[in-house]
């Protein structure tokens, strides 16, 4: 099992009720930086539209101490420091502060098909290194994440807010971020999935930096080369956000006819049954040849699919009779 999905040793865990939060979105925030999804909400016409922030959930939060070599090496530094062997004071003071290692965990709700980017900003007066993971791709450059050192970084200048929009996959150009489903995912790590995580590393102040890369501000921006070489060989911070649903679904609440099939009160908004054309009225009296005469007949059925896998429903509406295909959601 590699670094990025390795379980850390938990000192703390907080759970929170599972309830939306209200109003204006806000940014999720580590002790470093504000990490925020924005979806493309398309007004259907030119290409146009606006880009909204979607609210996080927090879920839970996990604390652990640094491995043993990593701790040794920040008592190294901040020594130097107190000893004024090296001069990057916002550096040496904010490695001072270091004991443990936080993974925030929050959850979004997707709007399938659509275009999302993630605004990171750096809250501090000093450079970060921070690797961006989606469905645990590397986004500067698209390898599979470590959640070690060894990951490439994008570097953010003190106080810097970037957006990125997708997998940056040369100097100049990037594969954009959508919300899919599992099928038309760009990863093929089928556990990770549906997750964007953001790993944060501080810079060593005794210098013979290494390059990395700062972001670009849109997805077509070249990026640029900044000297920066990581205090500790694993990150001192995280953030975990997940936009994967937990079991599979249509996308549909459904009422029983008591009859012969049953029918769809409504359609959740931006989900494959939308998509597809499923319409609040309709009755459904197959999925893939089986009767569904009772939405327990639905859920008993779907509990034996998977995410990705194609369903061909049944439909009546009004005067015609339709097979239509989806393909589950997670």
């Amino acid at each position: 099992m590699n670094r990025a999905t390795r379980t850390f040793g938990i000192a703390l865990i907080v759970i929170v009720a599972a309830a939306s939060l209200g109003g204006v979105a806000t940014p999720v925030s580590s002790r470093y930086v504000d990490v925020e999804v924005e979806v493309f909400r398309s007004w259907g016409l030119f290409g146009l539209g606006t880009w909204e922030a979607l609210d996080a959930r927090f879920v839970s939060m996990d604390i652990a101490r640094l491995e043993a070599s990593d701790q040794g090496q920040l008592e190294e530094i901040v020594g130097g420091c107190q000893s004024g062997a090296w001069s990057e004071l916002s550096s040496c003071s904010a490695l001072a502060t270091v004991q443990y290692m936080f993974e925030r965990h929050y959850a979004v709700e997707p709007v399938l098909g659509s275009l999302y980017r993630v605004t990171l900003t750096n809250r501090t007066t000093g450079l970060l290194g921070v690797v961006l993971a989606i469905d645990g791709l590397n986004t500067n450059g698209s390898a599979e994440v470590t959640g070690t050192v060894k990951d490439k970084k994008w570097i953010l200048l003190p106080k810097q807010t970037v957006r990125i929009t997708g997998w940056q996959v040369s100097s100049d150009e990037a594969l954009q971020f959508r919300f899919a489903t599992p099928s038309q995912a760009h990863s093929s790590l089928d556990a990770l999935r549906g997750s964007i995580r953001v790993y944060v590393y501080l810079p060593d102040p005794r210098g013979n930096a290494a390059k990395g890369t700062g972001a670009g501000a849109v997805i077509d921006q070249p990026t640029i080369q900044i000297p920066f070489t990581s205090a500790t060989s694993l990150p001192i911070d995280a953030v975990a956000l997940t936009y994967a649903r937990t079991s599979v679904s249509l996308g549909i609440l459904c009422e029983e006819t008591g009859g012969t099939g049953i029918r769809i009160s409504s359609v959740v908004a931006g989900t494959i049954a939308e998509l597809r054309g499923l319409r609040a009225g309709d009755v459904i009296t197959y999925a893939n040849g089986v009767p569904v005469n009772t939405c327990a007949d639905l859920a008993a059925y779907l509990a034996t699919r998977r995410a990705g896998d194609r369903v061909v429903l049944k439909v009546h509406r009004a005067d015609a009779v339709l097979l239509i295909t989806l393909e589950l959601e997670e």
